[in-house]
C-alpha cells in the first residue's frame, strides 16, 4: 500500500481518529499507524501515517497549543501533530510505553505509562524495557511546559486482565491539578494530585465479580463542572465528585473504549473497537446524531483514539 499522508491545517469541530491500518498477518497489533482527520460534519478530509509508530496509535488528545498528541506505546513512540497537520519531530520522552498525555494548571505535561509488568502480549513482539525484564512500571511523568521530565509517581493499579496494561486511560480535573486514571477493564478510577504526586482515594472501586462482566471501566472525561462521564463498555455513567452515580445514558452497542467531550459539554464522541465506529452522542437526549464507520471491525481492532480540534 502507497502511504501519502494528506491531513489538512486543522479547522474547529475537525475529528481526528487513532486508526492504525493493521496489515502484519503475525501481529493483530501491528501496522501502519494512521490518524484519520474528518470535518466537523464527518466528512472525510485526509490522513496521516505516523512516523515512528508500529502498533496501535491510542489516546489522541489536543493540548493547549493546539498540537494534537497520540500515543504507540509498543514502539514506545510519542506522535505530535503540528496545527498545520504536519508532525513534529519526535521529542525525547525517554525510552518508555508512554500511553496517554494530560496537562496541568502551571503548564506541566503529564505522561501516563501504558505498559506494566512481565508479561508480554500473545501473537505479537513487545519489547522489555532496556537492561530490565518488564515491559513497563505504569508511572506517571510530570514533563515542565519546556518538555523536560521533572519527576515520576509511583502508582496503585488494579489488575490487569490482559497482564501488560498499566495506565491506559486518563482525564485531567477541570481545576487542572487532580487527575483521573485507570487501567483498561479494570473496577477503579483512581485519583492523583499532580503537584505533589499524592495518591488520593479511589473514585471508583467496584467489587467486580460477574454482576460486573462487560461493565468494566474503559474510559473517562471531565465536564466542565467536574463530573466525570466514565464509559463503560455500552454506556456512560456520570459520577459526581463523591464518586457517586447521577445517571447513566446506554449506548447502541457495546465495545466502546475511548471518550472525549466537546468544549460546550453537550456531546460526547465515543470509540468502538469492536465495531470501528466513532458515535457522536447528544449528552443531553442520549441520541446518537452521527457516526463514522472506518470499516475496521473486529477481528480489525484498530479505532483506538478520538480528539475534537476546539472551536
Amino acid at each position: 500500500m502507497t502511504k501519502v499522508s494528506t491531513m489538512k491545517p486543522f479547522a474547529p469541530g475537525d475529528i481526528f481518529l487513532g486508526c492504525t491500518y493493521l496489515c502484519n498477518p503475525t501481529d493483530d497489533h501491528a501496522g501502519d499507524g494512521r490518524i484519520l482527520q474528518y470535518d466537523r460534519n464527518m466528512v472525510p478530509k485526509g490522513t496521516l501515517y505516523t512516523e515512528g509508530t508500529t502498533h496501535l496509535v491510542v489516546n489522541l488528545r489536543f493540548g493547549p497549543d493546539g498540537v494534537l498528541w497520540g500515543f504507540d506505546p509498543f514502539a514506545h513512540a510519542v506522535v505530535r501533530v503540528a496545527p498545520t497537520g504536519e508532525q513534529l519531530p519526535a521529542g525525547d520522552f525517554g525510552d518508555r510505553g508512554w500511553g496517554s498525555v494530560c496537562f496541568g494548571h502551571d503548564g506541566s505535561v503529564i505522561l501516563n505509562e501504558y505498559l506494566k509488568g512481565d508479561k508480554p502480549y500473545e501473537g505479537g513482539d513487545m519489547r522489555t524495557l532496556a537492561g530490565t525484564d518488564v515491559v513497563g512500571y505504569g508511572r506517571i511523568a510530570k514533563f515542565d511546559g519546556g518538555l523536560n521530565k521533572i519527576t515520576e509517581f509511583e502508582t496503585d493499579l488494579s489488575p490487569s486482565m490482559t497482564g501488560f496494561h498499566g495506565v491506559t486511560h486518563s482525564a485531567m480535573h477541570p481545576d487542572g491539578r487532580h487527575m483521573a486514571f485507570m487501567t483498561d477493564l479494570g473496577m477503579r478510577v483512581m485519583l492523583i494530585d499532580i503537584d505533589t504526586g499524592t495518591l488520593l482515594p479511589d473514585l471508583i472501586h467496584y467489587p467486580g465479580g460477574d454482576e460486573y462482566m462487560r461493565r468494566w471501566t474503559t474510559g473517562v472525561a471531565y465536564l466542565s463542572d467536574g463530573t466525570l462521564c466514565l464509559l463503560r463498555g455500552s454506556f456512560i455513567d456520570f459520577i459526581a465528585p463523591d464518586g457517586s452515580s447521577i445517571r447513566t445514558l446506554p449506548l447502541d452497542e457495546y465495545g466502546y473504549a475511548m471518550i472525549t467531550l466537546s468544549t460546550d459539554d453537550r456531546f460526547a464522541f465515543v470509540t468502538n473497537i469492536f465495531t470501528g465506529v466513532m458515535s457522536k452522542v447528544d449528552l443531553e437526549s442520549g441520541e446518537i446524531i452521527g457516526t463514522i464507520d472506518t470499516g475496521l471491525a473486529k477481528p480489525s481492532r484498530s479505532l483506538a483514539g478520538v480528539a475534537v480540534f476546539p472551536a
